[in-house]
């Protein structure tokens, strides 16, 4: 795995240059289409002009500017020629600056290039020469993978576009904005752009990459079908123009399209018959998605000995993973051959490099989506600094209309003021009162959020009344945390309070919706349960007596254990009486801690009182 890693590692600046390389490749082809290529320099031609124009600085700046695109030794010629002229006017030397930037960025020396690019876009140079510096160092910027920065530079060209009036670098600007974006993997941001791109006045060339362009975004977009009439249409498109290698690209995600349709058959019958142009195109980014794709297809039709050929075939025109998303691809099939070959030792290495390959996509994913997430939270922001602004402004008019009304409308702003300031006060006293109200019926516990003794005797005494009217069972229940001093004590008052939550959470959990339930002391709890006869009561006191003994205390950082000894008593025990129930309950309760603690104790009428209180005369059903 370290070997794969350092093997890509030590790749980098290679991978950087070559795709460098293929981008300006790009922008070369869409400058050349923008309308010049029928009045391309002959190279006889150039030579005598640059003889003629030996001395004249802006004749030669403009030849090389011509001839940078499709003549590279000779622009750099003239480049070697003119960087020892010491008389350039400031335009002159911007433009100048701009070539050497180019230069850079074909020779593949981003650092440099960038370093050119910014101080043209910090320089007084025209609008014109920082607006192809500045689309030029996005360019820069998506090859170094810094895609924030690129972002920001794509948004600043979107508003300078505006006033760009020269239709070959604005269309040069559409296409790196399309690029940009398809690289981040935005594509309905592309798709936007290649729309306008679409509704300018294009040459066969950039019509032709257009249309590639928009077929490749909607296959990104799983709106590419096979049948698609957009892809018969490019492919004649770029065939007036002879362009094999944009024509190649059209058929690759034809076939793609035809892969995601399970059409097996469609994929080989577009790309096989046309191997001999596609490879003529030299492009090995290119060839390695023709053989990737056959690659599938075959896979797909079960014909392995194919798949692993053309994957093969893929590795060698992939040299040192350079793009490395097709390396991932072509790493996973033959992994997944070689698993079907029951050749372990293959298998197990092809993974190892597919994952490697997998993380580092995986990564540059993440940067990208990471990037284009900040630029819009950035945007966002500055939007709604100037939202704030307009509204301030607003704010600021409307406050001096107010100031003009004032003049005439005075004794009736104090009536009003004075009407306000009444109606505020009447306001805040009913307020205060209304406050003062809710605060004595807020009653609470705040802690385990049940009722507390003032809320609880009020309720209590509700439901005591309902029941003997309508003859039915009463019965309550009390009980008290054993040892719970010891608790607070040795871990705390925080611990403490964790374990009254913890009782009432575990007892709120058994009981009904209509029981009452409130704490009526510092670790004293109260179950009142109207219509509920003794028995039931005692198996409730039980269920909660088991489910306070089964609480894990590791939640609040400490180990103890909580338990609790509870007295049960009814109506027909102890009467109607409120208080004389809860000092029964609270006398069973003793009898628990007496009798041991962490028990049920049913209070038993005292043997005088017993035939009073259980009368037979009266019984609830």
């Amino acid at each position: 795995m370290n070997s794969n890693s350092n093997s890509i590692e030590s790749n980098k600046y290679k991978r950087l240059h070559i795709k460098g390389v293929l981008l300006l490749w790009l922008v070369t082809c869409c400058n050349l289409a923008s309308g010049q290529q029928e009045n391309l320099p002959n190279p006889v031609l150039s030579e005598q002009l640059i003889l003629t124009h030996q001395d004249d600085i802006s004749a030669t700046l403009k030849l090389a500017d011509e001839i940078r695109r499709f003549q590279p030794l000779k622009f750099q010629q003239l480049m070697q020629n003119l960087s020892i002229k010491d008389d350039f006017t400031i335009e002159q030397q911007h433009l100048f600056n701009f070539l050497k930037g180019y230069g850079y960025t074909f020779r593949g020396e981003l650092d440099k290039a960038e370093k050119q690019f910014k101080s043209i876009l910090a320089s007084d140079a025209s609008q014109l020469t920082k607006f192809r510096a500045s689309y030029t160092l996005v360019h820069v910027y998506a090859v170094k993978k810094m895609w924030y920065e690129g972002l920001e530079l794509v948004a600043t060209n979107i508003k300078t576009s505006t006033s760009i009036e020269n239709s070959d670098y604005y269309q040069a600007y559409l296409i790196t904005t399309i690029i940009f974006y398809k690289n981040m993997k935005q594509y309905d941001l592309s798709l936007h752009y290649i729309k306008e791109l679409s509704a300018q006045i294009l040459s066969p060339k950039l019509d032709c990459i257009s249309k590639q362009l928009a077929l490749e975004v909607k296959f990104y977009l799983n709106e590419l079908k096979s049948s698609d009439p957009d892809t018969a249409i490019a492919i004649n498109s770029c065939k007036k123009t002879n362009d094999i290698m944009v024509t190649s690209i059209i058929r690759v995600y034809q076939a793609k399209a035809y892969l995601a349709e399970q059409d097996v058959n469609g994929a080989l019958d577009s790309l096989l018959p046309y191997m001999q142009e596609l490879d003529s195109s030299y492009y090995p980014e290119l060839i390695t998605g023709v053989n990737n794709t056959l690659a599938q297809a075959y896979w797909q039709a079960n014909d392995i000995a194919s798949s692993k050929h053309y994957a093969e075939k893929a590795l060698l025109s992939n040299k040192n993973n350079n793009n490395v998303n097709q390396a991932t691809r072509t790493y996973q099939l033959l992994y997944q051959i070689a698993k079907t070959e029951n050749n372990p030792s293959s298998a197990l290495n092809f993974h190892e490099k597919y994952a490697e390959l997998e993380r580092l996509y995986s990564d540059d994913i993440k940067t990208k989506n990471l990037a284009f997430q900040l630029a819009k939270n950035k945007n966002l922001v500055q939007q709604n600094k100037i939202d704030l602004l307009n509204e301030k402004n607003n704010v600021l008019a409307a406050e001096q209309a107010l100031a003009e009304t004032k003049i005439a409308n005075r004794h009736l702003v104090l009536v009003l003021l004075t009407f306000i300031i009444v109606a505020l006060v009447l306001f805040a006293l009913r307020f205060w009162r209304t406050h003062k109200r809710v605060k004595e019926l807020a009653e609470w516990d705040s802690l385990t959020g049940i009722f507390n003794r003032g809320h609880f005797t009020q309720v209590t005494n509700s439901a005591l009344k309902y029941c003997k009217n309508a003859q039915q069972d009463f019965s309550l229940i009390m009980f008290d945390l054993d040892h719970f001093k010891k608790v607070n004590d040795c871990f705390g008052h925080a611990c403490g309070d964790w374990a009254l939550k913890a009782v009432t959470k575990a007892c709120k959990s058994i009981g009904r919706k209509n029981d009452i339930f409130a704490r009526i002391g510092g670790e004293e709890f109260c179950i009142v349960l109207p219509s509920c006869n003794i028995d039931v009561a005692m198996l409730r006191a039980e269920a909660c007596r088991a489910a306070i003994e089964d609480i894990i205390t590791d939640a609040s950082g400490c180990e103890f254990t909580i338990t609790a000894s509870f007295g049960v008593t009814d109506v027909k025990r102890s009467g109607f009486d409120l208080d004389k129930l809860l000092a029964d309950a609270d006398f069973a309760a003793y009898a628990s801690k007496n009798s041991g603690r962490n028990r049920v104790t049913l209070f038993e009428v005292p043997a005088n009182e017993a035939e009073e209180k259980l009368d037979s005369s009266w019984s609830y059903s």
